[in-house]
């Protein structure tokens, strides 16, 4: 595992769950908005996988779970192998992901190696090669989206709501894309650091586009939160 950060407590980046944060590195997207500058490429600063598990297990007794995030921690070659030392802790884990490796989000959901899934979606199909920096095969993010609703576990989809790549039309084509998911985030986008530092001079969406944007897809979807980054706390919002 190349393992480049490491949070030991956050009670928000998994639902209703104490959880560890492990951060992974690289990514194979080059998202202009990206936040997580420093995972984009492959991190030289590594912290080895035994070290991350004995804080874990030092945590166990007052966490819930852990969530492998990046980067994308779906390129990881030893992954399987890694969440399966974290799941004999009796550690719950969430996998965020970006999608583009449906076939290893098979097969970790096929050997139960996680417990929840959370897939960003830049934006709608037609826009996407823009939205994440690369040239891309739409169909590996539409089957990620089918195997992640028909997985049997806890789930999500999000978007950050990134003026010039997310508007209102975007937002109907996706959430026509993910009919009947369970829950669909909206995340406030942050311009104080970004991969593209022309990102830096975007103002972010005023909260009332933030809530249409939510009606749009709330005809879809099954609920609709906003995580309003901007604020130290979660401003959230659910549609019907």
């Amino acid at each position: 595992m190349h393992i480049s950060g490491f949070t030991g407590i956050s009670l928000i980046d998994y639902p209703d769950k104490i959880c560890s944060i492990i951060f992974t590195s690289p990514c194979n997207f080059k998202c202009p908005f990206c936040h997580n500058v420093d995972l984009i490429e492959k991190n030289e600063n590594i912290i080895e996988d035994f070290f991350i598990l004995d804080e874990i297990n030092k945590r166990k007794d007052f966490i819930d779970a852990v969530v492998i995030t990046g980067g994308e921690p779906t390129l990881q070659d030893d992954i399987e192998n890694f969440l399966l030392k974290i799941k004999e802790t009796g550690l719950s884990i969430k996998l965020d992901t970006n999608g583009y490796l449906p076939e290893v989000i098979e097969r970790l959901l096929k050997a139960d190696l996680i417990d929840y899934i959370s897939m960003d979606i830049k934006t709608s199909t037609d826009k996407y090669a823009f939205a994440c920096g690369v040239n891309i095969d739409i169909n590996r993010i539409i089957r990620s989206i089918d195997i992640i609703k028909n997985s049997g576990i806890n789930y999500n989809f999000r978007t950050t709501c990134v003026p010039d790549i997310v508007n209102e039309a975007d937002i109907e084509k996706i959430a026509h894309l993910i009919k009947d998911a369970n829950l669909y985030i909206l995340q406030q986008f942050s311009n104080e650091k970004t991969f593209d530092t022309n990102y830096q001079e975007i103002l972010p969406y005023e909260e009332s586009v933030l809530e249409k944007f939510a009606q749009i897809a709330g005809k879809y979807v099954k609920k609709v939160k906003i995580n309003n980054i901007l604020r130290l706390s979660e401003n959230i919002k659910i549609s019907p």
